[in-house]
């Protein structure tokens, strides 16, 4: 078959309604299409230009498509078109509606409705001609776009939102559509059940193709949703559907799914085994005439023949006389109703008389000589088959007559006309209401038929059965679905062939016959059905109103209850089942949540009032008040004990309080290591607390608790009742609770008590010292200061307090120190206006969760120390220039001494000690000068100085003394390219310092690392070693003068103490800073920064 590339059919046209009933659902389309249109009325007004663009592509492209490359496909099963010669056909055309797919997923469902129709349009012209798919696929197109755009939650939905399932589902339902457009427009000729029953075959043979069509469609889409995901509609905004909202509804929906389906099944079945059933018994009714006719033939036949041998004396026919002729030929014709004309034929075949003589044109058919000329010679009877005279259809019998030697010498032809042979088909004709019956003969001619002009029209049965019928294994007969040749409405056939006779009997039943009895099988059961589940519907109902009408009651009262208002239900079911006791747990359980309320709030206002006073004598009283309301006591009390003396306190609340403080000392010893004493009777009390058995006491009935803070005894709180009383748990967890509460406040005064006491001690130790005390929080806000500090810096206490640091202290640097993660700045000198100079000790306060709090900053007056350096360090200059010429002359001299004489080994031992004493000497001598000069103000020399060969220059010309210490140097420079400006001289010597103390304090310690990194806007130098490490206490000194931190393993280590001093003078002198940091045990890296701008005096 070849492919045509548009179109199904041969042409493009398009018709209009013919039958009553097409222009009904025309009008019903019409309506439901206004009604859309009023309701997507919104969804028009928000279609902006960009989307009618896009519209209007995807309806071209709709149209196009929708008879783009039709493939058409056969089914066995599918039925012919009513009253039109042609072959069924059904065409599946694989991009039909992938425009239509796409606008349901992309634009709204009132664009959605447009690309329908035009799809609808190119299937009206190219294919079905009608006007109903022009309406059918702008509903589908909806049906579409609300699957694929329903925003409620769950599995199902979130497969229905899938183009490929929304398609295919989409397309299903178009095929129902079909159907019933198929029954309207159905011929006028046929009948209804006929229309039926072709509606049904075309939407059963329409169906696959358009559900594939639509799984095209969907899977194009997915497709074009993986490679632009942002086309994809957003799920963001899901909502549970009604019935997951409503137990009522949920129960109504899951009602009509059971009962749609089992309706569908039930109407299903009940029509295919109607329909079943029907046809046997069509069938069988059929058989059963057709065969009882089929029976009968042999006996009509050979009766008509016997008629002819029951002729009168044959001398009367073989007479020359043509009156004797005529007079035997009545006679013979009287007593043979069944035979139109009789003839007497000669041996030549030419009439010789006949009767009745009515028509004088009378002569035989040539089957009729043949037949005569069969008789005479082979001495037979013989019969003719069908055939026509000039007035009539008619079967001819033949006998021979004998003379009186038996010889055939003339023959009797009988002619009986299709009205005698109708009286066989009696029986056929009207079998089960509207069959029709006839007989064929051997030449396939019908010769029997109620319908004369259907007289010797040809009838064989089909050579290969496509839908025959089974029937009984005895049944010699066969029975088959076939077409009607005028309406092509399905009809039954059967025929039998006759095994004694060679004519067939054929009987013919409209399908209606079927239908309609399967009607009237199956319609009672499913009338039925229907009631019974509209009255199971009435009785599921009221079921479930009586279940959620209560529970919707409960909801509501839930509702009340968490706004405040009515604690019960507006009805509460009287009733045994699981719904009255659910009522009944809910009313209880309200009732424990409005006691377990009224016991939170007498807590709430208990913990207010203990919690708005830190003393004791008021928060105690609300306490024990609380315990009175919350248990209905008679009274309450409470010893604890006293945070300002050894003294306990003692308290009393309720009626009772006053006659109950004789008891105290009573209970306290009768709760020693006990968690509660707990008395229900008045014999209990008497035997517990050791009372005077003769007496009743006052209190019958108390319960005491002893009151722990982390396991510190504070005392005791009982309650005490006039009568017997037994406590149940909610009194006993309430009364538990309202122990914590006196707990923790006398817990708090207690620690009241003692902070205020250590506050009042700092303030005074505060406001006493001379040295300055600021404290910061974690925000660096000023949280405290003393008056020394307010003297310093002229501040006041209370404008200060709670403001940032910065806009509080005039020194940059202080501030820095106190805000700054960096370690290195933490003890500044902190130079104030008027001349004075402040040592800074700053900390950071951490808590015990290891949390920093703040800083703290103590500030000491080192203005007299830095005086006294000054001049230390004047006087240090002095003597060393002037110790320089007697040193020249000591080592002058003291080497001369050899050349004086030998001098015994003795003698060579004491001039190199003091050789060695002058050389420490001058080397003290030359650091104190290189000090001097470095302090003095000598302007720096502005050298670019490359980073990398520095480092590189000191490790070559230290690795020998390194090696042999036991260390092996390595230079790290990040990036390779640094490059900075200052006195290269003084850098160098800097390092050099940092570099021979690490080979000196730390030998054996394998790599030391020499490393130069870019910081913010400086060089950062560092030398480090994994020797044995500084302790704290040395680290804070370690850049003074003359300072040298005695560890152990370095006492043997020459040095004056002024090379990490010289250090830290050339970084101040470049405006740089040096710092240590170090881990006892683990080693030490000195720090050198160097600004980059070369910022030093």
């Amino acid at each position: 078959m070849p492919l045509e590339l548009w179109g199904a059919a041969d042409s493009i046209a398009l018709s209009f309604p013919q039958r009553p009933l097409e222009y009904i659902l025309l009008l019903l389309y019409l309506s439901l299409f206004a009604y859309l249109l009023y309701l997507l009325r919104n969804h028009f007004r928000n279609l902006i230009a960009q989307d009618w663009y896009l519209i209007a592509g995807l309806a071209a492209a709709g149209l196009i498509t929708s008879q783009l490359f039709p493939i058409p496909l056969t089914f066995n099963n599918q039925l012919a078109p009513l009253s039109a010669a042609i072959n069924p056909i059904t065409v599946l055309v694989p991009f039909a509606v992938v425009p239509l797919m796409f606008a349901a997923a992309r634009v709204n469902p009132a664009g959605t409705l447009l690309v329908g129709m035009a799809t609808g349009l190119g299937v009206s012209l190219g294919q079905t001609h009608h006007l109903y798919p022009i309406f059918d696929y702008s509903f589908v197109g909806l049906v579409m776009a609300y699957c694929v755009h329903q925003p409620y939650q769950g599995n199902l939905f979130h497969w229905l939102r899938k183009p490929i399932l929304a398609g295919s589902l989409s397309m299903a339902v178009l095929a129902v559509i079909l159907g019933i457009a198929t029954f309207v427009s159905a011929d006028t000729a046929a009948s209804n059940w006929a229309a039926f029953d072709f509606a049904t075959s075309t939407a059963a043979a329409n169906f696959i193709p358009l559900v594939t069509e639509g799984l095209i469609a969907g899977g194009m889409v997915m497709l074009i949703w993986l490679g632009a995901p942002q086309l994809k509609p957003s799920t963001a905004n899901l909502t549970p559907t009604p019935w997951q909202r409503s137990l009522g509804q949920r129960l109504t929906l899951n009602f009509f799914l059971f009962a749609a389906v089992v309706l569908i099944l039930m109407v299903f079945v009940v029509y295919n085994v109607a329909v079943s059933v029907s046809t046997k018994l069509v069938v069988s009714q059929m058989a059963h005439n057709a065969q009882t006719v089929s029976a009968e033939i042999p006996d009509f036949r050979s009766n008509l023949q016997n008629l002819l041998y029951m002729n009168p004396d044959t001398t009367e026919l073989l007479s020359q006389d043509k009156t004797e002729h005529e007079k035997a030929l009545q006679q013979l014709f009287r007593v043979s109703p069944f035979y139109r004309r009789i003839f007497l034929v000669n041996e030549d075949q030419t009439i010789s008389s006949y009767f009745p003589q009515d028509n004088e044109n009378v002569a035989l058919s040539e089957m009729e000589k043949t037949a005569v000329l069969e008789a005479i010679l082979e001495n037979r009877s013989a019969t003719t088959p069908a055939n026509s005279t000039a007035d009539e259809y008619i079967v001819s019998f033949v006998v021979p007559v004998l003379d009186e030697a038996g010889r055939p010498t003339a023959a009797l032809v009988g002619r009986v006309p299709h009205i005698s042979l109708n009286e066989l088909i009696v029986g056929l004709d009207g079998v089960v209401g509207r069959g029709t019956g006839f007989i064929v003969d051997e030449r396939g001619e019908i010769i029997a038929h109620a319908e004369n002009e259907k007289l010797l029209n040809d009838w064989q049965p089909p050579t290969e059965l496509v839908r025959e019928i089974a029937t009984n294994d005895k049944d010699p007969g066969t029975a088959y679905q076939g077409r009607n040749n005028q309406t092509n409405a399905r009809e039954l056939i059967y025929f039998v062939k006759g095994e004694t006779h060679p004519w067939t009997v054929v009987i013919t039943a409209p399908y209606d016959t079927v239908l309609n009895l399967a009607l009237s099988i199956g319609l009672p059961l499913s009338v039925v059905m229907i009631v019974i589940t509209t009255l199971f519907y009435a009785i599921f109902l009221f079921i479930g109103r009586d279940i959620t009408r209560p529970i919707t009651d409960l909801a509501q009262a839930s509702k009340n209850m968490a706004e405040g208002d009515s604690w019960y239900p507006e009805r509460i079911e009287k009733r045994d089942d699981e719904i009255g006791q659910l009522s009944r747990a809910f009313t209880n359980m309200q009732s424990a949540i409005k006691q377990r309320l009224n016991e939170s709030s007498l807590l709430l206002d208990v913990s207010r009032d203990v919690s708005s006073s830190l003393d004791i004598t008021q928060g105690m009283p609300a306490i024990l008040r609380g315990a009175c309301q919350g248990t209905n006591a008679a009274g309450a009390r409470a010893v604890v004990q006293n945070p300002s003396n050894n003294q306990p306190l003692t308290f009393g609340e309720g009626a009772a309080a006053h006659p109950m403080a004789k008891l105290d000392r009573a209970i306290i010893n009768a709760l020693r290591n006990k968690s509660e004493l707990i008395l229900e009777t008045p014999a209990a009390v008497v035997t517990a607390l050791n009372l005077n058995k003769n007496e009743t006491p006052t209190i019958q009935a108390l319960i005491a608790l002893p009151l722990y803070f982390k396991e510190r005894f504070q005392g005791m709180i009982w309650v005490g009742y006039r009568t017997p009383h037994q406590f149940d748990t909610n009194e006993q967890n309430l009364l538990n609770t309202m122990a914590g509460q006196a707990a923790i406040l006398v817990e708090n005064a207690r620690l009241y008590a003692n902070s205020e006491g250590g506050r009042r001690r700092l303030s005074a130790v505060l406001a006493s010292t001379s040295d300055g005390v600021i404290v910061t929080d974690q925000t660096k806000r000023v949280l405290l200061i003393n008056r020394a500090m307010e003297h310093i810096f002229n501040l006041h206490a209370n404008e200060v307090i709670g403001r940032p640091v910065h806009d509080v202290l005039p020194v940059p640097l202080l501030v820095e120190a106190l805000t700054s993660d960096d370690e290195s700045v933490r003890n500044p000198e902190v130079p104030v206006d008027n001349d004075k100079i402040y040592y800074a000790s700053i900390s950071t306060i951490v808590g015990n969760d290891r949390q920093v709090m703040g800083r703290v900053a103590v500030l000491h007056d080192i203005t007299h120390l830095k005086e006294i350096d000054a001049m230390k360090s004047d006087f240090v200059a002095t003597v060393s220039h002037d110790l320089r010429s007697p040193l020249t002359f000591m080592r002058g001299y003291a080497t001369m001494l050899t050349m004086i004489g030998d001098m015994n080994e003795k003698q060579e031992d004491y001039v190199n000690k003091i050789l060695g004493g002058i050389d420490q000497m001058a080397k003290l001598v030359d650091d104190l000068l290189d000090l001097g000069r470095i302090e003095s103000g000598t302007t720096l020399r502005g050298d670019i100085i490359e980073v990398e060969p520095l480092l590189a220059d000191l490790a070559t010309e230290h690795w020998q003394h390194a090696y042999m210490s036991g260390i092996k140097l390595e230079v790290n420079v990040n990036p390779k390219d640094m490059v900075f400006v200052g006195d290269k001289r003084l850098i160098r010597q800097a390092l050099t310092n940092l570099v021979t103390n690490g080979i000196k304090y730390a030998p054996d310690s394998g790599l030391m690392q020499l490393k130069a990194e870019r910081g913010k806007g400086e060089i950062v130098f560092s030398v480090a070693d994994h020797g044995s490490g500084i302790a704290p206490k040395d680290q804070m000194r370690l850049f003074e003068r003359f300072y040298r931190a005695q560890e152990k393993g370095t006492e043997k280590v020459k040095g004056s103490g002024l090379g990490l001093a010289i250090v830290k003078s050339i970084a101040e002198k470049h405006g740089g800073r040096a710092w240590c940091q170090s881990v006892k045990g683990t080693g030490s890296t000195f720090y050198l920064a160097i600004p980059l701008s070369g910022n030093g005096s």
